[in-house]
């Protein structure tokens, strides 16, 4: 999946799509740091799927969600294994491989579950907010939310021109593959792609050196006023989206009390 696939993808029209970008990115926001808190698998799991349905909700393909979360499952996956052989008192299974013992405990069992359940977790509820969020708007809230300026227009301009570094990367790949270049060893195809990373990385650098140069050449500082993104207040239907939402949210902290 292409960065542009994933920036069109907000243009999708869905019930969730309508809700104003605020009011998404603080409710999910705060999703994310619950679902990172909450210590009962179940719990952890009704979340998760409540999400999956709002995320399948959207109109976004599976194939989409698979994708984006291969990475985090594998590091889930690298943590499980991790905790379930150095965490807890009773042992559950032992694996004798060449003479030494593995022993697996219980309590990592349970434990590597609950982390890997919360990584999933995290990372679905903040693809759902991309998935269906513009940038701008969730850059603009966490701007109200007092995140430091300069973190904000740093994210910004990440963003604005990684599609162009995308591109650029994509047209020296085409000229590679035109050039006979996916016929050479794998030694020759390594030192290629070493060099295009390199290039990409380069042109990126300098283009950032000009922009910035750019900024201050118009007066740009951490302390410029900036106007309003936002300009007109929280829609009724938004602020329904955010009780229903806060409800659920402490239900499930309630549930994992219990």
């Amino acid at each position: 999946m292409s960065l542009l696939e994933f920036k069109n993808t907000v243009e999708l029209e869905s019930f969730l799509h309508r809700f104003d970008g605020r009011a998404k990115t603080v409710v999910f926001l705060i999703s994310m740091i619950t679902s990172a808190l909450l210590s009962r698998w179940y719990v952890i799991a009704t979340m998760w799927l409540f999400y999956l349905l709002l995320f399948f909700s959207a109109g976004i393909r599976i194939n989409k969600l698979i994708k984006r979360l291969s990475i985090p499952m594998v590091m889930a996956l690298i943590v499980f294994v991790n905790v379930i052989f150095t965490n807890g008192n009773h042992i559950f299974y032992s694996i004798n491989i060449a003479g030494f013992k593995l022993d697996i405990y219980s309590e990592g069992i349970s434990l590597g579950i609950i982390i890997a359940l919360r990584v999933i977790t995290a990372a679905t509820i903040g693809y759902l907010l991309v998935f269906t969020t513009p940038m701008t708007e969730i850059l603009e809230t966490l701007r109200m939310l007092k995140i430091p300026n300069t973190i904000i227009d740093i994210a910004n301009m990440m963003y604005r021109y990684v599609f162009i570094i995308e591109e650029v990367k994509n047209s020296m790949h085409r000229a590679q593959i035109s050039r006979m270049g996916q016929n050479t060893s794998i030694y020759r195809r390594l030192i290629d792609s070493g060099k295009t990373a390199a290039y990409v990385l380069m042109k990126a650098l300098d283009k950032s050196v000009n922009i910035y140069k750019a900024m201050l050449s118009r007066g740009y500082s951490s302390e410029t006023k900036r106007f309003a993104f936002f300009n007109e207040g929280i829609h009724k239907r938004d602020l329904i989206f955010i009780i229903l939402s806060l409800i659920f949210i402490v239900l499930c902290v309630i549930g994992n009390q219990m």
